[in-house]
């Protein structure tokens, strides 16, 4: 069970915990990394440098486009870079949805810790 805040109010409508994952496995990084990984050992020796190349690039593309989402949409973002929690204490951020009108959906900072 997730813990999320359902807040309701003029502003904030909802608040989710979040936990930034670690770098080697956010999905912008794991995946293309097994995918170069496997670019260069099956396809670079089985066929022309240039078509090699060319898949290079369609990987590349799909990679750009990928770390371009992340900057484009919150929730996409959150969903390749973070993780979702069920304690205060295990979170270090959280995602602010806004109420309808009233701003853009963030992820802020968790500023409080249960002693």
């Amino acid at each position: 069970m997730v813990l999320r805040f359902n807040v309701g109010g003029k502003v904030v409508d909802r608040v989710d915990l979040i936990r930034k994952k670690k770098w080697p496995w956010r999905l912008d990084v794991l995946p293309f990394a097994v995918l170069y990984a496997i670019w260069m050992v099956t396809i670079v020796p089985s066929i022309d440098i240039v078509d090699a190349l060319i898949v290079l690039g369609g990987l590349v593309s799909i990679h750009v486009l990928t770390l371009l989402f992340t900057a484009w949409s919150i929730d996409f973002k959150c969903f390749v870079q973070y993780s979702k929690v069920n304690d205060i204490n295990a979170a270090d951020s959280c995602k602010v949805t806004p109420a309808k009108f009233s701003g853009s959906k963030e992820v802020v900072p968790l500023h409080i810790r249960q002693q």
